[in-house]
């Protein structure tokens, strides 16, 4: 349990009435300055604030089909978070905003670390959720993870943040197994004028962000932006001091550029480099560890350039292409990846009853490693690739009420080779209050770098014994059959209820086989034998209980099973399955006063 805006450690000692009175304590009130007046910068336009109950029902989604629809009528476990949302969050990384999703998982694992999953098999490098960057995926295909240290663009520069709960392969591709996380921002035209936002604290030392826009000529907007912070170190239960501070600075730009009518041009890139510490545990040869501060050095850039064209309102062409860099040194690792993609669709309607998606990509990754004792690569500089092919077929069976949405993915990757990824999903809405759909659908995670050809040493204790788990190149890829239903109403005009219910089978998750149970290295290697069931029920609940107060909720129940298949011999798989929380509940307050002036509040129980 805790309270926001910064209490990280688990309260559950805490009773419910003293809570409720931290939670009206430690919020804050805050003076609501219009965007662009923050620096005199002149009038824009609002983007997803202040919206009434209806329209957030209205709001448009891309990432459950690739194509614009009212998220309240989309046949999947969506959430939009807002700009304002954002902003009255009280967060300062994209990480903790999305603590208020359903069926999200967030843990602080240190100053600089989170672990965020969606629906189970939470880890530093939750390895079944794919998330994305205005399109450009961030997943990275060495830890199959997140590095969430470096996704921190401006968060003011955030339209909103798109979570689909549940697979979205079908149309994202290989990795979208349990959850497709795409976060937005805002059109260059939109931040017209100068930023400047900061702040510090005893943990949030210092940060500052500052953003300038402007236009080139009639039909171009451009921004550009720096953001720098500098975070201490968290304390460990004894309350020493955990040596995890870390610091880091980034910029970027955006331009869109509005060609004609029809075409629409956008450019845009970040650069950042930050470094961070910790303390580890590390082992040196067989018998020999250490305990040590570690300084890990992180930089990196990206940029991407996207073409649209408008054949109609139905109808459109998208071809997009970025190159990604991602550098990391540390005493035991260090990497360097480069990443090409380029990806086109094109969507078309095909009589009445048919809006058809298509559209083929590829992705490049080369890598660059340096190992240790710890943890060694073989080969050091490896090239892997991924090319896809999909196709999703959106039929209108009975006008305005019941619609049916068919597609396959199908592609092949160097690490498992072909793979298919099918979804049927289906929507019924009576009428504009209600809405009911259901899925099904098959996701798979490839195996990793990491997975393939890594060789770790560890110790579980200071001692004369090693463990070693070495990569398999032989690998299948994690595979998933999901079920869905959910029910969306507008039970009355102030209140909002979405709720959705899932059962997961998974097959081929990894294991970890022994191979030699000799000392002094005792080593095993990573096999495909344990199955696994999950099963749960998420909502939530917008109740406008006044024109100035607004009240959010909602809440997740989660179970997972998992199972060793005959000849397993692994002991160590297992304890993925204590990773999740069975329960977790959020309540958010937003209260407008007068003056502009804001009273938010929020509250979280794990």
């Amino acid at each position: 349990m805790s309270v926001i805006n910064k209490i990280r450690n688990p309260l559950k000692e805490l009773q419910v009435p003293f809570v409720l009175l931290l939670w009206i304590l430690l919020s804050g009130f805050s003076k609501n300055i219009p965007e662009g007046s923050e620096v005199f910068a002149g009038n824009m336009p609002e983007d997803l604030t202040k919206l009434s109950l209806e329209q957030l029902m209205d709001i448009k989604v891309t990432s459950v089909s690739k194509k614009p629809e009212k998220a309240a009528q989309a046949a999947a476990a969506v959430f939009v978070i807002t700009q304002e949302d954002i902003r009255r969050s009280g967060a300062t990384h994209i990480a903790e905003v999305l603590r208020m999703v359903p069926g999200v998982e967030v843990a602080r694992v240190d100053s600089n670390k989170w672990a965020v999953t969606i629906r189970g098999f939470n880890d530093l490098f939750a390895r079944k959720l794919l998330v994305l960057i205005d399109g450009r995926s961030v997943y990275t295909g060495m830890f199959s993870g997140t590095f969430w240290d470096t996704q921190d663009t401006a968060l003011e520069d955030i339209e909103r943040i798109e979570v689909i709960r549940g697979p979205g392969a079908t149309v994202w591709g290989v990795n979208a197994v349990n959850g497709v996380i795409n976060i937005i921002t805002k059109n260059a035209g939109k931040t017209q004028g100068a930023l400047v936002s900061g702040g510090g604290g005893n943990l949030d030392q210092g940060f500052t962000t500052m953003r300038y826009g402007s236009k080139m000529g009639d039909q171009a907007h451009y921004r550009v932006y720096g953001k720098w912070f500098e975070r201490d170190s968290f304390e460990d239960p004894n309350g020493v001091d955990s040596n995890d501070d870390w610091n880091a600075l980034r910029g970027g730009f955006r331009v869109d550029w509005e060609v004609n009518d029809s075409d629409q041009l956008t450019f845009q890139g970040d650069v950042y480099d930050g470094n961070s510490n910790s303390r580890r545990f590390t082992v040196l040869a067989p018998g020999v560890s250490t305990i040590d501060l570690q300084k890990e050095d992180v930089r990196g850039g990206n940029v991407l350039a996207r073409w649209t064209r408008k054949f109609s309102d139905q109808s459109d062409m998208k071809a997009q292409f970025f190159y990604n860099n991602e550098y990391r040194q540390g005493p035991v690792f260090g990497q360097n990846i480069h990443m090409f993609d380029l990806d086109i669709q094109h969507r078309l309607p095909i009589g009445e009853r048919h809006d058809l998606v298509w559209g083929v990509d590829g992705r490049l990754m080369t890598d660059e490693l340096k190992g240790s004792f710890a943890l060694s690569f073989n080969p050091l500089s490896d090239t892997n690739y991924f090319v896809n092919g999909f196709i999703q077929d959106q039929i209108t069976l009975i006008p305005d009420q019941i619609k049916f949405t068919v597609g396959t993915k199908l592609g092949y990757n160097s690490f498992s080779g072909w793979e298919v990824q099918p979804s049927g999903r289906l929507l019924w809405t009576p009428n504009d209050r209600h809405s009911l759909w259901a899925s099904a659908s098959r996701a798979v995670r490839t195996p990793s770098r990491f997975e393939d050809s890594s060789i770790l040493n560890f110790n579980t204790a200071p001692g004369p014994v090693t463990f070693q788990v070495n990569g398999n190149p032989d690998l299948k890829s994690e595979n998933l059959l999901a079920y869905e239903l959910g029910y969306r109403v507008k039970a009355t005009d102030k209140l909002f209820l979405d709720i959705a219910t899932f059962f997961n089978v998974y097959n081929d998750l990894l294991t970890s086989e022994p191979v030699s149970v000799f000392p002094p290295v005792i080593s095993s290697q990573s096999q495909n034998l344990m199955k696994g069931e999950s099963w749960g029920v998420e909502a939530a609940a917008t109740w406008d209980a006044f024109d100035f107060w607004r009240i959010k909720a909602a809440f997740s129940w989660f179970e997972l099973d998992l199972f060793l298949e005959p000849g397993s011999q692994s002991f160590r798989s297992t304890l993925r399955n204590g990773n999740s929380p069975q329960f977790q509940a959020n309540l958010r307050s937003r209260l407008d006063l007068p003056g502009g002036w804001e009273f938010d509040t929020a509250f979280n129980y794990v």
